[in-house]
């Protein structure tokens, strides 16, 4: 009996007296750099990674991420900030090593993140494919929802695709542009976008003369239907990636298939912010998938420098590039999150995960990790009202002692 009323005692006092922030993450950190390193969860549909741009040692804990899922069988799509076209070519680099290729990519995936145009993606992508070749019977596949923000790339598909079409005047223009040294492949180029815009006119109104010798014709009307969006006048880019994700999910039987989405971490958040609703938000609100089978996990940095601008001449010739280690990071006495003091006097290495969403989890209320403090300025703190942290993330990453991403154009 007197063992019944000490446990009912111990219980009321964990119920008012809640776990402190710092023992609760004592309890359920990893060491992310250690070889037995396992992530503890499984039961999902998709999960996503995020942090600032720039910084070096967030693709290495991206990769002990991915390596670990993918050694409990828990990992089939990669899903890259990346074009529908872009993923399909850095599928073909996974599948044949070509490095000039890649290193076009690389230098085309910065039209969309624009810090990480460098060695440490090349790298990254090395990476891959060495993990691919370790699991040649269940190999990553790649996929990219996000919008065209470069032509180059979804020209050099769409040749690809109508290849077998022969005297197609309008395909041979945009070939020879593919062929052209330094052309402008930008979406705010107007040579390129009246051509593109003459090819799907002519398609749409002579379809019944190429349709039937274009390889894929799924992919083909997905990459036009891409492109046009960039003719409208504006786009809601968080609306387009989930179109994209819908459209493509039963085409490639998604919700049967475990994905890994690297993004900018306003993409992964699982609740509304400013009343905007993200790529992963769009996800849960919509119904394509359950709440808790999409997982969120967080990278901040401390101690860590990232990749701030590349800079160019008026020729747009490379010259130079510059570094934060202040603004930009997220621990910094001017700007920095709620609580990340929490994460770093419990780090077990350079890169430690905390899992956050147990149920006895004191980030079930409140705003840390969220909030972010700016000296003199108001935080974002009013349009989290009433918010919890778990309702945005399940897991952060502390990252600690990173350098800065280097411009691939360093590269020697």
């Amino acid at each position: 009996m007197k063992n019944i009323i000490t446990i009912f005692i111990i219980a009321i006092s964990l119920s008012v007296y809640p776990q402190s922030k710092k023992a609760y993450l004592k309890q359920n950190r990893l060491d992310v750099e250690k070889s037995d390193f396992k992530f503890p969860q499984t039961d999902f549909n998709i999960i996503g990674f995020g942090a600032y741009h720039g910084s070096a040692k967030t693709y290495d804990a991206e990769l002990q991420l991915i390596k670990s899922l993918k050694k409990q069988n828990a990992l089939d799509y990669y899903i890259p900030e990346t074009s529908f076209s872009q993923a399909f070519f850095f599928q073909k680099y996974l599948e044949t090593a070509d490095e000039e290729l890649l290193k076009k990519l690389v230098l085309a995936f910065q039209t969309i993140v624009n810090q990480e145009g460098t060695i440490e993606t090349f790298e990254h992508w090395k990476s891959l494919r060495l993990l691919n070749e370790s699991h040649k019977d269940n190999p990553i596949k790649v996929i990219g929802f996000d919008v065209v923000n470069e032509y180059y790339f979804p020209i050099k598909h769409i040749l690809y695709l109508t290849e077998n079409i022969e005297n197609w005047k309008l395909k041979e223009e945009l070939r020879a542009k593919l062929s052209e040294k330094n052309f402008d492949f930008s979406i705010s180029n107007k040579e390129t976008t009246q051509l593109l815009k003459n090819l799907i006119t002519d398609y749409n109104m002579n379809k019944n003369l190429y349709v039937y010798k274009i390889k894929d014709t799924v992919s083909f009307n997905h990459i036009l239907k891409n492109i046009n969006y960039n003719f409208e006048e504006s786009r809601d880019r968080e609306k387009i990636i989930v179109d994209n994700y819908i459209y493509l999910k039963d085409i490639y039987h998604l919700e049967t298939r475990k994905q890994f989405a690297k993004y900018g971490f306003f993409h992964l958040e699982k609740e509304r912010e400013q009343n905007y609703p993200s790529f992963f938000t769009r996800l849960i609100e919509q119904n394509v998938y359950k709440r808790d089978k999409v997982i969120t996990v967080i990278g901040y940095l401390t101690k860590s420098e990232v990749l701030w601008d590349k800079i160019y001449d008026k020729q747009k010739n490379y010259k130079t590039y510059t570094v934060e280690k202040g603004y930009g990071i997220g621990d910094y006495w001017r700007e920095y999150f709620k609580g990340i003091k929490n994460l770093k006097k419990t780090k077990l290495s350079d890169i430690t995960l905390y899992k956050l969403n147990e149920e006895n989890s004191p980030y079930n209320s409140g705003t840390d990790l969220k909030t972010v403090k700016l000296f003199l300025k108001r935080s974002n703190s009013s349009v989290l009202k009433g918010k919890a942290t778990t309702d945005y993330i399940d897991y952060a990453i502390l990252i600690r002692n990173s350098k800065n991403q280097i411009p691939i154009e360093e590269m020697k």
